[in-house]
């Protein structure tokens, strides 16, 4: 073990834990981190408890394949069999027991232990590896841990992080006392040799959503690479982004003769273990991998490393408000840290699927899983831990408000938490189910009528991979498998997990049992066919394309993978479904089911049109609208239908007379020129609630006389905004105060002859603003506009008086009017 880069920080890493019993460890993957660090961690157990029995180490690997491989890894170089002192422990697979010292575990299954034990009983101490990657889950135990340690001075925990990062973690996991110690441990890298694809060849260039796209450009490098290295040799590790893509491109290549192999988290713990053992023939291989080589694992013998610089990762989905995997553009330090794989060893050579400069436009890290994913699991858990919305709970980052309060809501939505946030005795019973919480909620509900073992095996495959052509199939694939005893543990802990629910008699088999099981656990994604189209429209209001050969005659789907039109951002497409009956879809998503009277006001005449129907609906699928008669309607309902109505249509939809009309625009130019007391009447506000109870009640309201009733008692509007204006010849005009919607330094204008002005000195002022005059010639011409007569008598008046002097010789027209 001595001479893995990673001994050289031994003592470092004791030290700090005699002294702090916390520490964050800084080293590259490869430098052996994961195989040492936990055996230096238990050393130190075992010296702080002479005399009895240590207390377990418990280390987390971001992986399946990485925590199966690290534990058989570990217990190799301690001489021990792989379940004894040494042994792991993940999603259905364990290998340990009552004599376990170090047991490598998924976060998953951490964070499950926290929930059910907060205390960690026989707990010693917890390493939490590859932090930096910031997987959701690992977050969450971060941070739960570092709260324990405030209660458990004795646990001690350590954060191994591959990326600068460290110094980050560290000042979280110290609490109130500092920063906890940093150990970084370096690790020299040989040289690389980078090279970047062409633009025509380049990743970029090709479509993503076409699985043979990637893997041939992956597979014709990987051929590029193998003859020209063909000097220095060594082993050739690819990086893709799908169990699928491993397997098709280890099967292409060995279809060429070249010795290649899958490396992937499904993979048995033989087949893991056999690939990252190496290999002594000398010739050459090949290890197509998804990013659990990137750095939870060290494949030895590689040189050369392929990466197709692309990612899969997990993503909220709006549109099915669930988690989605997608792929996109790996990080720079994604790559990087995948380079450093040819670099170990000695000189190696990297091959990126994309040109430099398409690699210099990629991201420089990849963003934190909680910044990106569906929050509903994470939510549910720390409610159970006692922190509801994480709000003291000391993560490397916050949830974000906008996911935070989605997630909420659907926990809400399915009795999993109160008002406060607070996990109910429903919530605490979903949260042991290792599943997404609206997966497990739709198992409970479905046990009542559908087989255990069935619903066990809809969860396994659903939550494994919704994006199945053929669910029934599927499922009966996993129920044969089980009845046959080649049994799924996943399948198992399903079972075992949904037994005590599964309290009714089964009524439902077949087709049926998987339909009405999915529509359990996606009430949203209940979907009713529109028309005799193949498009769909679910309960949570998404339209969506079912291109399937049942989709003529399926009135109903139960949607089990819903995704977006490629090229398309407003449509949808159904990637995997069952037909399902209407009453099966009504029983199923019954929570969505609503039964009211709806009542709608429209313009028409002096009172409107009020209507009322009675709609019954499945979330946003209408399923029937009838006609109520409106004295059977609710004076509320219907006061709350005209003021909706009134807010679409506007004021303006009403029956205004002349005078209501220019009553209520004084009362408007009163407003805009803040005189106290005078409403906004442009759009409602007050007006409204005098407007809507008559005509809630079928009648024709006074709409001046309303208006009136708002005008204060001691600033009538007729004396501050007055309808019409006496002229010095004795002539009354009327004022033509703007529309209400107009703007508000719009004037109040009088348009008449300017004769009629003679002898008027100054403008009047209406609300602190002069009337603009429109003064016409004898034969109701425009000669001027003004809103100052003062400065026009002593200014621009002489101009016109000489034009209209000779245009009119009978008029008089005075040199001072």
């Amino acid at each position: 073990m001595t001479d893995l880069p990673f001994a050289a920080g031994r003592e470092a890493l004791l030290d700090a834990l005699r002294t702090r019993g916390t520490a964050v460890v800084q080293a590259p993957p490869g430098t052996g981190k994961t195989t040492l660090a936990p055996q230096y961690v238990l050393d130190h157990v075992t010296a702080t408890s002479p005399g009895r029995v240590p207390g377990r180490v418990v280390v987390t690997q971001p992986r399946r394949v990485a925590a199966r491989g690290s534990a058989a890894r570990i217990a190799a170089l301690r001489g021990s069999v792989l379940g004894d002192e040494v042994g792991y422990t993940v999603r259905g697979d364990r290998k340990a027991g009552a004599s376990t010292v170090i047991e490598m575990v998924t976060p998953g299954v951490l964070l499950r232990r926290l929930l059910a034990d907060p205390d960690l009983d026989g707990v010693a101490a917890v390493v939490v590896d590859e932090i930096h990657e910031r997987h959701l889950e690992s977050d969450l135990v971060f941070a739960m841990l570092a709260q324990l340690r405030e209660l458990r001075d004795d646990l001690t925990v350590v954060a191994m992080s591959a990326t600068v990062e460290a110094a980050r973690f560290a000042a979280l996991l110290g609490g109130g006392a500092g920063p906890a110690p940093l150990v970084d441990v370096p690790s020299p890298i040989h040289p690389l040799d980078v090279r970047y694809a062409g633009s025509a060849s380049s990743m970029s260039n090709r479509d993503r959503r076409s699985r043979r796209a990637v893997a041939e450009l992956v597979e014709s490098t990987v051929v590029q690479a193998i003859d020209e290295t063909a000097a220095t040799g060594g082993d050739v590790l690819a990086f893709v982004p799908t169990i699928r893509d491993t397997e098709s491109v280890a099967a292409a290549l060995t279809a060429r003769g070249i010795p290649a192999t899958a490396l992937h988290g499904r993979l048995s713990t033989a087949e893991q273990a056999r690939i990252v053992a190496g290999h002594g023939d000398g010739v050459r291989r090949v290890v197509v991998a998804t990013d659990v080589a990137e750095s939870s694992l060290t494949v030895p013998g590689v040189r050369v490393v392929v990466d197709s610089c692309l990612a899969r990762v997990s993503r909220r989905d709006t549109t099915r408000d669930m988690p989605v995997l997608v792929t996109e553009t790996a990080s720079q330090a994604s790559c990087t840290q995948r380079a450093g794989r040819a670099g170990r060893e000695g000189p190696g050579t990297v091959y990126r699927c994309v040109t430099a400069e398409q690699f210099v436009k990629a991201p420089a890290y990849a963003p934190p899983a909680v910044a990106t994913s569906d929050l509903t699991s994470a939510l549910l858990d720390v409610a159970c831990w006692g922190s509801p919305r994480g709000g003291d709970l000391p993560l490397p980052d916050p949830f974000p408000t906008a996911a935070t309060d989605a997630a909420e809501r659907t926990l809400r939505s399915i009795g999993a938490v109160d008002a406060q946030g607070r996990a109910t005795q429903e919530g605490r019973r979903l949260a042991a189910i290792p599943t997404d919480p609206r997966l497990a909620r739709g198992g409970l509900e479905a046990c009542r009528r559908v087989d255990v073992r069935t619903v066990a095996a809809v969860l396994a495959v659903v939550d494994g991979d919704a994006r199945v052509p053929d669910l029934v199939a599927a499922v009966r694939d996993v129920r044969e498998a089980q009845d046959a005893r080649r049994r799924d543990p996943v399948v198992e802990r399903f079972r075992r997990l949904l037994s005590p629910s599964a309290t009714g008699t089964p009524d439902l088999s077949g087709e049926d049992a998987v339909a009405y099981t999915l529509a359990c656990a996606f009430p949203g994604l209940v979907a009713r066919r529109v028309g005799d189209s193949s498009r769909y429209l679910t309960t949570s209001g998404t339209g969506a394309v079912w291109r399937d050969g049942r989709a003529g005659s399926a009135g109903w789907i139960a949607v089990a993978d819903l995704g977006r039109v490629p090229g398309d951002a407003t449509g949808a497409v159904v990637h995997s479904a069952v037909p399902l009956s209407r009453d099966l879809a009504l029983a199923a998503a019954s929570p969505l089911h609503v039964d009211t009277v709806t009542c709608t006001w429209t313009p028409g005449g002096a009172t409107g049109k009020l209507q009322a129907r009675r709609v019954r609906r499945l979330g946003a699928v209408e399923l029937s609208s009838t006609p109520v008669a409106l004295r059977d309607v609710d004076a509320g309902v219907r006061a709350e239908a005209v003021r909706a109505g009134l807010q679409t249509h506007g004021l303006d939809a009403l029956e205004w007379s002349s005078h209501a009309r220019d009553l209520r625009r004084r009362v408007q130019y009163l407003h805009n020129h803040g005189v106290p007391g005078y409403p906004d009447v442009r759009h409602g506000g007050a007006f409204v609630d005098f407007v809507v109870p008559e005509l809630a009640a079928g009648q024709r309201p006074d709409l001046a006389g309303l208006l009136r009733g708002l005008v204060p008692w001691d600033r009538p509007v007729d004396e501050l905004a007055p309808e019409t204006l006496t002229l010095p010849g004795g002539r009354t005009v009327r004022i033509a105060y703007p529309e209400c919607d107009a703007g508000a330094d719009s004037p109040a204008v009088v348009t008449t002859k300017l004769q009629d002005c003679f002898g008027l000195r100054e403008s009047p002022e209406i609300a602190g603003r002069r009337v603009q005059f429109q003064l016409l010639s004898p034969a109701q011409r425009p000669v001027a506009i003004t809103d100052d007569l003062e400065g026009f008598w002593d200014g621009a008046y002489h101009g016109v008086r000489r034009e209209l002097r000779g245009r009119y010789p009978k008029h008089s027209w005075p040199e001072h009017p």
